[in-house]
């Protein structure tokens, strides 16, 4: 064949491909578009719908990753982890601890003349025990959760085997120097069991490894256990939540999850008593003939039937609980007998870090209060600061019930915000 014949056959090849193209590209394109979204829903549904679980509630709820959470709601997740609630507990960094390591005395001496000795050891860090006159520890602790977002403090807790117990030794403020924990006798006992309904208050869950899950036990499902407080603890379960809207992006109102709007006065009071009104006992369920099982109470539930109810007369601003019983306190202030709707969330914004920020709760105040009913006396107070409210109507009070070893012969009680909001004169 000639190269003229070729030339002329590849010519007419290219023209009947434009003349088809061209006659039938509308018909091309949607085949392309549909093809697209074909294969875009098959990987959507081999990719986004199976949510593995990360722990089983023993309720049968599934906890899932909050990565999950963040694919939609990125800013509320990451304020969140900034909170003290999220960072009540976390798995103990070496790296965290490098400063007070190297600029503070790591060691911790005992009235029965033992010496803890806080060192480090490549990713670890350890507390190692000397008995008087011993130059080899007699315990080697290791620090493996560490329980305190570190405004006041924190302490650390260590497994073995699958029991949990608290370490002897805990940080004093933000990592101001090391101090023998609190309610630990000035002697040797790195023993402390730590109880489920310790860890209702500082995890989102950590399963008892026994059946009848009995609230003394401090044996634990350990890879089970999820530190920090998460979105599940306040939303409840949202795997069908996320489930939902992976599958329906164009749905934007919240389907398939619990909504604090939607909760009574008492019900969204009850989320927040659970850890902040105090030290309560666990009730006693009848029927089964044992202690209601801590984690068993879900939000929207009646706290009552899962905790006994807490005493003590805040109106005399002298709460012996106040280190945890915020709620009692803050029921008892004329500012909530007065409202008819207040709760926690009326000041304190859950997924945010506001520790410090007291114009933002001046605001809160004042979003009420708009006139201000001061004395000529307080008005003329030098350090009075109309832009802080809560130094002189919720001052700092010493706990009664926290104290922490400073020296060998005396306690000191540890100052918590007083939530009984009211008048203080001698403040």
């Amino acid at each position: 064949m000639s190269k003229d014949n070729k030339r002329f056959k590849l010519k007419f090849i290219i023209n009947c491909i434009y003349i088809f193209y061209k006659k039938y590209s509308v018909y091309i394109l949607l085949y392309l578009a549909f093809l697209n979204v074909l294969v875009s829903c098959n990987s959507f549904d081999t990719e986004f719908i199976e949510i593995e679980p990360i722990a089983t509630h023993f309720n049968g709820m599934e906890f899932i990753s909050m990565q999950e959470c963040m694919a939609c709601h990125q800013d509320i997740v990451e304020s969140h982890m900034q909170t003290s609630h999220y960072n009540t507990s976390f798995k103990t960094e070496a790296t965290t601890f490098e400063e007070i390591l190297k600029t503070h005395p790591n060691e911790i001496r005992l009235d029965d003349g033992t010496t803890i000795v806080i060192r480090n050891e490549g990713d670890f860090i350890y507390q190692d025990f000397y008995s008087r006159g011993n130059q080899s520890p007699v315990i080697q602790s290791p620090m493996e959760i560490t329980i305190g977002s570190g405004f006041r403090g924190q302490s650390f807790l260590y497994w073995k085997d699958d029991g949990l117990f608290q370490n002897q030794g805990s940080i004093i403020g933000a990592m101001e120097g090391w101090i023998n924990s609190p309610g630990f006798a000035s002697q040797i006992n790195n023993t402390r069991a730590v109880v489920p309904r310790c860890m209702e208050c500082h995890s989102s869950y950590a399963p008892s490894i026994k059946a009848n899950l009995n609230r003394f036990t401090n044996q634990y499902i350990k890879e089970d256990v999820l530190l920090g407080i998460d979105c599940q603890r306040c939303h409840g379960e949202v795997k069908e939540h996320v489930l939902f809207h992976k599958k329906n992006p164009e749905v934007k109102v919240a389907q398939h999850i619990l909504k604090y709007s939607e909760l009574t006065q008492k019900q969204r009071i009850d989320a927040c008593a659970l850890c902040h009104s105090g030290f309560r006992q666990p009730a006693w369920d009848t029927e089964e003939r044992k202690f209601v099982p801590s984690f068993s109470y879900q939000v929207g539930n009646d706290l009552d039937d899962f905790l006994v109810k807490s005493n003590g007369n805040s109106s005399k601003k002298q709460d012996p609980e106040i280190h945890a019983n915020q709620i009692k306190l803050l029921m008892d202030s004329k500012c909530f007998k007065m409202s008819d709707n207040m709760d926690c969330a009326t000041c304190h914004d859950p997924h945010a870090q506001e520790r410090g920020d007291y114009q933002n709760f001046s605001l809160k105040c004042i979003s009420c209060h708009q006139t201000q009913n001061h004395t000529q006396k307080t008005l003329s107070l030098a350090d009075a600061d109309f832009e802080d409210c809560t130094s002189c109507h919720m001052p700092f009070v010493d706990s009664q019930a926290m104290k922490v070893d400073l020296d060998l012969k005396d306690l000191t009680p540890i100052s918590i915000r007083n939530h009984f909001i009211g008048i203080y004169p001698e403040k």
